[in-house]
């Protein structure tokens, strides 16, 4: 038996249901599956028991720190993996969606900090609304591509421009979220990948959130006013993929 993946999407809340409106309206599934966050690390049986496809599928598939959602009708498997973590493993008859549905209906606090070199921004989020947010452009340069003195110089400004970055961003953080950190259940960080590693070696704060890190990064080219009113869209999306099997 072989699998194979025929589609990719990540999606809103809005688009992964009318899909499957569509597919309880045009195909019948008879079993859904849903797995726990990290359940490979925590050594979950429940693929095994849920049978050699769906065991496949999930093997193709990997781990996911936020769990996933197996819909299985005849030789085709939808699996997505939802925003925030599924906290139990489930094998259901039938399409049934009510512990997905629960990822969006029952409130999470969420908190979020963008960084790009020159322009930052953190926001506290209780379920879809934006509580308090604080973004800021900072002096950047770019780099030099003289040589010799000159360079070493540029380059040493450049670095104590970045460090400066860090140090603000790790500053607004602690002031925003440190109040409401008990309550925070999820930290999603988003940006350039590179300024992020350094940011997180740099700001001892985010130690604080051991365990509530989401690994999927936040896509945004420029952390601004603009980008904070979309955020709420981009943090609950879920990836969505098809797979087939061919014997």
């Amino acid at each position: 038996m072989q699998i194979v993946q025929t589609s990719d999407n990540w999606l809103s809340k809005e688009a992964i249901f009318k899909h499957l409106d569509e597919l309880a309206e045009n195909t019948y599934t008879d079993r859904t599956v849903y797995l726990a966050a990290n359940f490979r690390e925590n050594n979950s049986v429940t693929p095994k028991i849920a049978g050699p496809v769906i065991e496949a599928v999930v093997n193709e598939v990997g781990s996911s720190d936020t769990g996933m959602v197996l819909f299985r009708r005849e030789e085709e498997l939808t699996v997505i993996e939802p925003p925030l973590p599924f906290t139990m493993d489930a094998i259901m008859q039938d399409q049934d969606t009510l512990l997905l549905e629960d990822v969006f209906e029952v409130p999470k606090t969420v908190a979020v900090i963008l960084v790009r070199l020159g322009r930052y921004a953190v926001a506290l989020m209780e379920g879809q609304e934006l509580i308090n947010t604080k973004t800021e452009g900072r002096q950047m340069k770019n780099r030099h591509k003289a040589g010799g003195s000159s360079q070493r110089r540029f380059e040493r400004s450049r670095e104590r421009l970045i460090r400066e970055l860090y140090d603000k961003v790790c500053e607004v953080s602690r002031r925003i979220l440190e109040p409401k950190i008990q309550d925070i259940d999820y930290l999603f960080l988003g940006g350039e990948k590179h300024t992020l590693n350094g940011f997180k070696k740099r700001c001892g704060f985010i130690e604080k959130f051991d365990g509530k890190v989401m690994s999927r990064l936040i896509n945004v080219d420029e952390p601004n006013s603009e980008a904070l009113k979309l955020l709420s869209g981009e943090i609950y999306k879920s990836r969505v993929r098809v797979f087939k099997t061919v014997r």
